[in-house]
């Protein structure tokens, strides 16, 4: 895992897209005493004594060291658009890091922490803390669910991967995987074999490949009305 993080480093992974309207840049200090900073949406509209769901994003190579955090993660776009916001009422968090830094190790546990504090303060809804990322966020989003699987109720990496033999740790939480098979930067294999890992584990997969997209897969993935169908109606399996 640490090697295939290290080589990420070299990936391109932000596209620019239009900015997202509504999210506040915020900053949060972990116990330990180092700094993390965010961007959050919060729904449209809030309903007092209702729970929301919570949508964590994270970004790829390319996001980290922007200015314009908005445009980290694509899935930042897609959600804060008014009829996204009007149909799937949630917070979004979408954390960023440094030029050198990846969603590994304290930087990972930094997010934790966050979630932690945000579902204290915020009406989240425990049962239903959603995560996606774009490559190297894709394989964030695999290494937080690895960490913590009784966090999340369903999570969304797109052209990411992971050791196929944490497998069975995430075996039973909802996982729509996405990749272009044309990728050059992030081997389609990557997903691949994590697909066929989870199976193995007693899993069910979701699996999208676009057969004619490279590494920029976010577009097509986040664009799918599908995905938001599926990713809203997942709730956490309790244990």
């Amino acid at each position: 895992m640490k090697t295939i993080l290290i080589s990420l480093a070299i990936f391109c992974c932000w596209i620019p897209v239009a900015g997202a309207a509504g999210f506040e840049k915020k900053e949060f200090k972990t116990p330990s005493g180092r700094a993390i900073r965010y961007l959050k949406l919060d729904p449209a509209k809030m309903e007092p004594g209702k729970h929301y769901p919570l949508v964590l994003a994270l970004h790829g190579v390319g996001g980290r060291g922007q200015r314009n955090w908005e445009k980290n993660c694509y899935a930042n776009t897609v959600l804060a658009k008014p009829g996204m916001r009007e149909k799937y009422p949630c917070f979004v968090v979408a954390p960023t890091v440094d030029q050198g830094q990846n969603w590994s190790g304290e930087h990972l546990r930094d997010v934790f922490e966050l979630i932690e504090k945000l579902q204290e303060d915020l009406p989240v809804d425990p049962d239903r803390v959603y995560i996606t990322g774009q490559s190297m966020g894709g394989y964030g989003t695999f290494q937080a669910l690895v960490e913590r699987p009784k966090l999340f109720a369903a999570g969304a990496p797109v052209c990411g991967g992971n050791d196929p033999a944490n497998a069975g740790k995430i075996s039973a939480i909802p996982i729509w995987i996405f990749h272009g098979a044309k990728d050059t930067t992030v081997p389609v294999t990557r997903s691949r074999e994590m697909v066929e890992a989870l199976k193995k584990a007693g899993g069910e997969p979701k699996y999208t490949e676009f057969p004619e997209t490279g590494h920029g897969a976010w577009p097509a993935a986040y664009n799918s009305a599908a995905l938001w169908a599926w990713m809203f109606s997942q709730r956490r399996a309790k244990y």
